[in-house]
């Protein structure tokens, strides 16, 4: 039996309760994205900017707080096409999590939470800012959730 949607999304929220602070990992960036000026540096600075102004603690790279709770971006791209590239965005919550059958059972990591993706079509110059904007699109979607757990 399939669980609504509404029930899943609440479930998935409540991942997000009581932390004490998250960091950011951006996966690589593909070299097209690269080559427009885009980094794994300046999207997770981007990333972190928007989630401090929105009163969610970030920490720094290497400070694990219980869980090891970060936000996971992951960045794919298709082909070019004529001129024409697809890109997707993956916005992920990741944390250390235990069966509650057995607590012994450690999975080093466990998406507890993730984004509504998209796919994006579009000219091949436009791909950076395309991707910056699904990244904060997404981001803002991880904010809402965020504080809706935590009111």
């Amino acid at each position: 039996m399939q669980q609504p949607q509404q029930q899943k999304e609440l479930d998935d929220r409540q991942s997000l309760r009581d932390l004490d602070g998250i960091y950011v990992d951006v996966d690589g960036i593909p070299p097209l994205a690269g080559k427009q000026g885009l980094s794994a540096e300046r999207l997770q600075g981007d990333v972190e900017s928007q989630l401090r102004r929105a009163g969610v603690e970030v920490l720094p790279m290497g400070h694990f707080r219980t869980g090891d709770p970060h936000l996971q971006i992951v960045v794919s791209i298709s082909e070019v096409q004529g001129r024409t590239v697809a890109s997707r965005v993956e916005v992920n919550f990741v944390q250390i999590c235990f069966l509650r059958r057995n607590p012994t059972v450690t999975f080093n990591r466990a998406r507890t939470w993730n984004a509504n993706t998209t796919v994006s079509l579009g000219p091949e110059a436009q791909l950076a800012d395309r991707i910056r904007r699904e990244t904060a699109r997404q981001v803002e979607q991880f904010i809402a959730d965020y504080w809706q757990a935590n009111r």
